[in-house]
């Protein structure tokens, strides 16, 4: 008798769990079908022409249609060349990759680079919310759209946007409905041939025929020769300062404190910052970023300058950096201008102010 009452007593609790918990999963449903009501009411509102073209969960947009030829279809791991600004349904901006829209909201930084973004569409990506995912279904390249995403399809405390485009202080943007004003400007599943055709083409044009290709994937010109200079072997140490510039002219990184200044990035907190960098060529295989100094320095005499366009490969890897400051986005061509210091300019500077 005693073994059928804790039978009984143990399909009740059973019983009492499974409502429980049926019964906060109702609530659940009922909560998030009450908010999805209340953002279809508010774009019905406020966004009328949205509301007319609905597609899955989300609704969108069409301010500029790019041509009909350009409809390539997004699927998973194509790269996407991307422009946009996300905000809350109250326009609050919490990201932007435009200056303009960051100098207006105060969030503007010098050492930003607001560039298009460069992305894979893939269902693991932390930039991408899945209403971001189902937008670029219904794109195409040229395509600039207002979408509208309700808060489950939105952006979760695991995700995140990169501070370095972050807009306005403590805007929030996690598990709320939000809307996305983007630019689709080109597609493609193959990064690597992109990066190498954009080098070899910015070679060509800037440089016309003047110019070395030794290694793959990179160009490389003399601009300030210096016949009498040292030659520099695998082995030599030599001092060298430079200038690392994106593909657009935005200045990456520099040792050159009047570059530094010019581009308003001078800091004053590293005294070392501005110092050459002693290099030798032979070690360039244990270099985590920036191989190309090492690969163009013995093709150059001692005293000279030369200019240098390389794929990722050759500065910071196809992954490229997001935690850099600036971001160096994945497969990103460089630019490099490179100074080797004549050490018998230096000896002669150094006895002249005895």
């Amino acid at each position: 008798m005693h073994g059928i009452k804790r039978v009984y007593a143990a399909a009740i609790a059973v019983a009492t769990v499974m409502v429980g918990w049926s019964c906060a999963r109702e609530a659940e449903e009922i909560a998030t079908g009450l908010s999805r009501q209340s953002f279809e009411a508010w774009v019905s509102k406020y966004a009328p022409s949205a509301y007319a073209n609905p597609y899955k969960d989300i609704y969108i947009e069409y301010i500029e249609r790019g041509p009909e030829n350009e409809a390539k279809p997004v699927e998973n791991y194509t790269w996407l060349t991307v422009n946009y600004t996300g905000k809350t349904l109250d326009g609050t901006v919490f990201v932007t990759r435009v200056d303009s829209i960051s100098k207006r909201i105060g969030s503007f930084a010098y050492t930003t680079h607001y560039c298009d973004d460069f992305l894979q569409y893939t269902s693991t990506s932390t930039k991408l919310c899945d209403g971001l995912r189902q937008a670029f279904e219904r794109m195409r390249v040229g395509d600039s759209v207002r979408v509208y995403i309700p808060h489950d399809k939105g952006y979760t405390s695991a995700m995140n946007v990169n501070s370095g485009y972050a807009g306005e202080n403590g805007s929030g943007y996690t598990s709320v409905p939000i809307l996305f004003e983007m630019r689709l400007k080109a597609v493609t599943t193959q990064p690597f041939i992109w990066e190498r055709d954009s080098v070899e083409r910015y070679a060509q044009r800037h440089w016309g025929t003047g110019y070395s290709h030794d290694t793959v994937g990179m160009y490389m010109r003399i601009v300030q020769p210096n016949p009498a200079g040292d030659t520099i072997t695998e082995d030599s140490t030599v001092l060298v300062y430079y200038e690392e510039y994106f593909m657009d002219g935005f200045l990456a990184a520099t040792n050159i404190d009047t570059v530094a200044s010019k581009w308003n990035v001078y800091s004053s907190s590293d005294e070392t910052a501005y110092e050459p960098l002693s290099l030798t060529p032979s070690s360039g295989s244990n270099a985590s970023e920036n191989n190309v100094l090492y690969i163009a320095v013995p093709h150059m005499r001692k005293g000279e300058t030369a200019e240098v366009v390389t794929v990722s490969t050759w500065a910071h890897g196809d992954s490229g950096n997001s935690s850099s400051t600036p971001e160096i986005l994945p497969y990103q061509p460089m630019r490099y201008k490179i100074y080797v210091v004549d050490d018998k300019e230096e000896d002669e500077d150094d006895g002249g102010t005895e």
